[in-house]
């Protein structure tokens, strides 16, 4: 019986609608500046908080008479994938390109971008002086709308955005923490599978894991395929389940997967990849980065989801733990 290894969760979050422009072509550009290793014992616990880091940015922007920025979503995705990339060792100098016409270019008509990586720092106070002494002129540039951010380990990543099409009502200089994000549309078909935008709920849920030393997951066919049939159950029962008449454990076994244990979660009301992974963390965090776990599979219909998570008795290998688009994820089978 597998019954010990799922549990029902229910979650709901709001998305505030926006309008998107047409892309077109604009300028990117980026540079790479880490420094030796400088941390003292207590590592990079509490490092990394978009709400101190733009607050202060704020602070000297206004002193120097320049509007407040803020801190978009999409920016920070990029942030991630650049830091993770980098941390990982397949960072390339084609990266931010690829980065930006998938991205960022679809964020305005004239969008212009740019990144600098630096570390590594043991307070975010340090690295805000650091990043303005090192890109001041883009830091505090009059156009420089929004910023994404990525810290992992000291090392901070910023991407920087001016040109966009869409913003919000009004911005907080200095927001309370967490920071609240600015989220723009985030459908994208081209990055879509079973009803979730992959690639960014990858780079999310791995990111989870690495902190905590954990491998990433590489997207099994047979719980990918069972995720999907287990969100059609619940579109036609009309309630969230993972106990409805079709069995996951039953199903799994049936395709003649191996696997040592598996655990699922369905839910309702599906926002965003990213606020997904958000969800699952806030409740069942211990299970997500659970080192054991290898593989996934996730699927959404109708905003009813299914996460399925499975022990193999191999680790299948992940070549991007924050894969930019859908030819990047791991697959297996």
């Amino acid at each position: 019986m597998l019954f010990r290894y799922f549990k029902i969760c229910f979650f709901a979050a709001a998305l505030l609608p926006l309008t998107l422009a047409s892309p077109a072509a604009a300028l990117a550009t980026g540079t790479i500046a880490p420094s030796p290793l400088a941390r003292d014992a207590s590592g990079s616990s509490g490092l990394g908080n978009a709400a101190t880091i733009v607050c202060q940015l704020n602070r000297d922007r206004k002193s120097r008479y320049e509007l407040p920025v803020f801190v978009h979503q999409t920016l920070s995705q990029a942030a991630e994938i650049l830091g993770t990339r980098y941390a990982g060792g397949t960072f390339n100098n084609t990266l931010f390109d690829d980065i930006y016409r998938n991205l960022i270019q679809p964020l305005g008509d004239s969008v212009s971008s740019s990144y600098k990586i630096l570390g590594t720092f043991t307070s975010d106070q340090d690295y805000v002086r650091a990043i303005e002494r090192a890109i001041y002129s883009s830091l505090f540039a009059r156009n420089l709308q929004a910023v994404g951010l990525f810290e992992r380990k000291g090392v901070y990543t910023v991407v920087m955005a001016s040109g966009l099409s869409s913003l919000p009502r009004s911005v907080d200089p200095c927001p309370a923490s967490p920071a609240p994000v600015y989220q723009p549309p985030t459908s994208d078909p081209d990055k879509a599978l079973n009803g979730i935008e992959l690639p960014s709920f990858l780079c999310a849920i791995n990111g989870k894991r690495s902190d905590a030393d954990a491998n990433s997951f590489a997207v099994h066919e047979a719980l990918e395929n069972e995720a999907v049939e287990q969100a059609k159950q619940m579109v036609r029962l009309g309630r969230y389940t993972v106990d409805g008449p079709r069995k996951v454990d039953q199903s799994i076994y049936a395709e003649n997967v191996a696997v040592k244990k598996l655990y699922w979660f369905a839910g309702d009301r599906y926002t965003g990849a990213r606020s997904l992974v958000d969800l699952l963390m806030a409740s069942y965090a211990d299970t997500v980065l659970d080192p054991s776990y290898s593989v996934i599979g996730v699927a959404q219909k109708n905003g009813y989801w299914s996460v399925i998570l499975a022990e193999l008795y191999r680790t299948p290998s992940v070549e991007f733990s924050c894969p930019l688009s859908l030819d990047e994820v791991s697959f297996t089978s």
